[in-house]
C-alpha cells in the first residue's frame, strides 16, 4: 500500500473512532434509566444526592397538599416498599390514588426523595379545548406508556 493511502486509511479511522466515542459518551450522558422502588431502598445512602429517576404509584392516602407553601408530599410504592417524596411547585391536577409517577430528583440526608420534574401517568388520552394564552402541556412517553410532566420551578442545590 503506498505511503499516501495508509495516512489516509488512518485518518480515517481515528476519525471514526472519534466520532463512535463522541456519540457513546452523548448517548450515555442523556439516558437514564429509572429504579424501582425497591431498587433505590436497598442502594440506600449510596444514592444520597445523587439525581435519579424513580418509578412506582402513589398511594392515595399519602397524598397532602399544602396550597399556601405550594408542597406537596406523598409516598411512592411498589406495592410492598414505600419511599416518602417531597415536591414543589403545581399540585398535578391527575396525582391521585393509585397513579403511576416517574420522580427526577435526589434523596437528601433525611432518605426523603426530593423532586425537581414529576411526570404523571395520563390516565387517558383527550384533546383539552384551546385557552388563549395557555401553554400546550408537555407529555413524554417512557417505555410505551405516556406521561404529562411538570417542572417544580424550584431547584434545590444538587
Amino acid at each position: 500500500m503506498d505511503p499516501r493511502k495508509r495516512k489516509v486509511t488512518v485518518a480515517l479511522v481515528l476519525v471514526g473512532v472519534v466520532l463512535a466515542y463522541l456519540i457513546a459518551t452523548a448517548a450515555s450522558s442523556t439516558t437514564m434509566y429509572y429504579l424501582t422502588v425497591q431498587e433505590a431502598l436497598a442502594r440506600g445512602k449510596d444514592l444520597e444526592g445523587r439525581w435519579i429517576r424513580i418509578q412506582g404509584h402513589v398511594p392515595g392516602d399519602t397524598i397532602r397538599w399544602d396550597s399556601r407553601e405550594f408542597l406537596l408530599t406523598f409516598e411512592v410504592s411498589d406495592g410492598r416498599q414505600r419511599v416518602p417524596v417531597v415536591y414543589r411547585g403545581v399540585r398535578p391536577d391527575n396525582l391521585i390514588d393509585g397513579t403511576n409517577v416517574v420522580l427526577e430528583g435526589a434523596f437528601n440526608s433525611a432518605g426523603v426523595f426530593e423532586v425537581d420534574r414529576l411526570l404523571v401517568q395520563c390516565v387517558s388520552k383527550y384533546e383539552a379545548a384551546d385557552r388563549p394564552g395557555a401553554s400546550a402541556p408537555k407529555y413524554e412517553e417512557i417505555d410505551g406508556v405516556l406521561y404529562e410532566s411538570y417542572d417544580s420551578g424550584w431547584r434545590g442545590v444538587r
